[in-house]
């Protein structure tokens, strides 16, 4: 789709700026945390399980959150959920370095971080997720959902190196430094300003359970969203599997700690050149091929880990999948960005982080039982014939057939509306009576856009 040509071009998109820059600064502060706290509880209690069950508290609180966080945010304005997402973490951010710093910090002071991280997290994304159209064009909309992956990339890259290094130089530095890059990005975020589409709040009568079905039932009638999401979760699922396989294969053949962590390395640059290059390959490959393209490389690649046990050569193959797996990631957000509904977009988008969510948590899982149960071979042969089975069913999905263009506007989920604003094609009210798809008109129709700034 061109861009018009009074079309404000990213580079020149303040407030695009200002949302990126905030994330760029709150996320690198989160994985600083995140590969601190472990740490500090293993200084604390030296255990372990502890330490695993702090990461386990933060992914439980963030899936437990997800769920009804989309219906919340399509009934808030976003950028005060974002405002007051960022600011609910720096006090707990504080209260752990200054206990920290006094040598006074207990298990609890850690478990409680870890909540209201996860929980912040977990209201954050979707709120800004249904922001981004808001801030960019439609036909920009792919590249900036790539640059976004990108900077998560950056962020997980870089995270672990600062967080380590100022870990040993002080146990409260990794901690006050995070809660500093959250209150920068409060700051920021204050200065964002919001392209205003239709009311968000929901009809009289309207429940929060009603909101959540409605988000639900819109994902499952719409085939190429629904397919597209189900084949994702699949090769997701695999490949946290095989990332588990890989570092318990290493650590079972004593490779060295430094050859370990190449193997994160090397998984990380892949998906950071991978989303770099995402809107060139979308330019030549549909989405549809994308996602047949990732299960079959996964198919190809997999059974490579059987060569030998070596973490370059376990971060060379998984690198390969990292690499392409932003392109159909950013391809499904990209899509679901511009088909959804304004006044549906926080809740489309936390259902899709929710089953991400439960990906990154079932994978390890997965790989772990396999490699008790059978060992390395075994794990990577069930991880491939899943793939494979995930490679066909996206080749024979009728649904993705349809899937052959970012934007949505010729498939069978599409929006009329000009850019990510518009309202959706008309489609009956649902059975139970409940407000249609444009809430605050007649099916069909919503009320124009305007540039009010929220």
């Amino acid at each position: 789709m061109d861009a018009p040509k009074d079309e404000l071009p990213l580079r020149r998109n303040r407030n695009y700026h200002v949302l990126w820059g905030s994330q760029a600064l709150s996320e690198l502060g989160a994985q600083i945390s995140l590969f601190a706290l472990p740490l500090l509880v293993l200084v604390l209690t030296d255990s372990a399980l502890y330490a695993g069950a702090v990461g386990a508290v933060s992914a439980v609180t963030r899936l437990v959150v997800l769920i009804p966080a989309g219906a919340l945010i399509d009934r808030w304005n976003r950028k005060s959920v974002m405002l007051v997402c960022e600011l609910a973490r720096v006090p707990v951010m504080v209260v752990l370095a200054w206990a920290v710093l006094r040598g006074e910090a207990t298990l609890v002071h850690i478990l409680a971080v870890a909540v209201v991280d996860g929980a912040a997290a977990a209201m954050f994304a979707p709120a800004e997720d249904a922001a981004l159209p808001q801030v960019v064009a439609r036909s920009q909309l792919s590249t900036a959902v790539s640059v976004s992956a990108a900077r998560s990339y950056l962020a997980t890259l870089a995270g672990p190196g600062v967080g380590g290094f100022l870990f040993s130089a002080h146990k409260a530095l990794p901690f006050t430094v995070n809660a500093l890059t959250y209150i920068a990005s409060f700051v920021m975020i204050l200065f964002l300003r919001l392209r205003t589409a239709a009311p968000t709040a929901p009809q009289p009568g309207g429940t929060l359970l009603r909101d959540i079905r409605e988000g639900a039932g819109w994902i499952w009638r719409r085939p190429v969203i629904r397919a597209s999401m189900m084949v994702a979760v699949m090769v997701s699922v695999c490949f946290n599997a095989l990332y588990l396989i890989v570092l318990t294969s290493a650590e079972r053949a004593d490779i060295s700690a430094p050859e370990i962590g190449a193997i994160g390395v090397m998984v990380g640059l892949g998906g950071l050149v991978g989303a770099l290059t995402a809107p060139r390959v979308h330019r030549l490959l549909s989405p549809r091929a994308s996602i047949i393209l990732l299960g079959w490389l996964g198919v190809a690649f997999a059974p490579l880990l059987l060569l030998g046990n070596s973490g370059f050569l376990f971060g060379g193959v998984l690198a390969v999948v990292a690499l392409f797996a932003p392109v159909v990631q950013t391809a499904v957000v990209t899509y679901q960005m511009s088909t959804t509904p304004d006044r549906l977009r926080g809740r489309v988008s936390a259902a899709m982080g929710l089953a991400g969510g439960v990906a990154g948590a079932a994978g390890p899982l997965l790989g772990g039982a396999l490699m008790d149960a059978g060992g390395k071979t075994v794990a990577v042969l069930v991880c491939t014939a899943v793939l494979l089975v995930s490679a066909v069913l996206a080749g024979l999905s009728p649904a993705l057939r349809d899937f052959t263009g970012l934007d949505g506007l010729d498939g069978p989920d599409g929006l009329d509306g000009p850019d990510g604003l518009g309202s959706p094609r008309q489609e009956a009210a649902p059975p139970d009576g409940g407000p249609g798809p444009a809430a605050g008109g007649p099916p069909g129709q919503a009320p124009a856009p305007t540039s009010t700034p929220q």
